[in-house]
């Protein structure tokens, strides 16, 4: 029996249908195999991660802004796509959710936002915090890099978890001073992808932009640094 409630909960018949619908959903027993973790349906149902989750962290970008989006797209492709995809990983890296796949989200690029997005969200909480002015902003640990909001900073540093001696509220603090959003670039080196937020908290494709290639090299590191 889980110990938590669940703050997004589905019916273990919601849950069936989507592992039938998506059966990436399932837990395999390694990367590239097609036998399942568990012998039964049922098993499949109760250990889904859908049964522990209770609203912290990343559960709302996970099931209500990616995976909706995943499975529209999943929608999309011919049979031989489907037959391919599966998670190769999902997990917490540097403080960011990282979602690895065997097919390409392709212009989507959910995996990508997803990404960005949860460098914005309390890791422990799952609120994401804004300035006054509407400007996100987030507290980050160092060591074991954790993205917080204020008041799970603080409890950090009051109990000493996650941070180091040189974690002060102030030091930990980041605001995006830029509209959010999200930057991705070609692999050719000379035009990128700009995202806006839309109103669900999501990303979405805005324009497109050409890059001389002298200039483009410049920009990528400034992006990358958040500049």
């Amino acid at each position: 029996m889980s110990a938590f409630t669940p703050k997004y909960p589905i019916s273990d018949e919601d849950m069936l249908d989507l592992l039938h619908k998506y059966p990436f959903l399932k837990f395999r027993k390694e990367y590239g195999s097609n036998k399942p973790l568990h012998e039964s349906e049922a098993e499949d149902v109760e250990n889904n991660y859908y049964k522990y989750w209770d609203g912290h962290g990343w559960e709302d970008l996970w099931k209500n802004r990616y995976l909706p989006r995943l499975f529209k797209l999943y929608d999309s492709w011919d049979d031989e796509t489907k037959n391919c995809f599966e998670f190769i990983d999902v997990k917490e890296k540097y403080g960011e959710l990282r979602v690895y796949t065997s097919v390409s989200t392709g212009e989507d690029s959910l995996n990508g936002i997803a990404e960005s997005l949860s460098s914005w969200i309390c890791a422990d909480c799952g609120k994401e915090p804004r300035t006054a002015d509407g400007k996100r902003v987030i507290w980050t640990t160092g060591g074991w890099i954790t993205n917080l909001c204020e008041d799970c900073a603080r409890k950090a540093i009051s109990k000493g978890i996650r941070v180091t001696e040189e974690d002060q509220l102030d030091n930990m603090k980041t605001v995006k001073e830029k509209p959010f959003g999200y930057t991705r670039f070609s692999r050719e080196g000379d035009t990128k992808v700009i995202y806006k937020e839309t109103e669900d908290g999501w990303l979405e494709r805005d324009h497109v932009e050409t890059v001389p290639k002298e200039v483009f090299k410049q920009q990528f590191m400034q992006d990358m640094k958040g500049e």
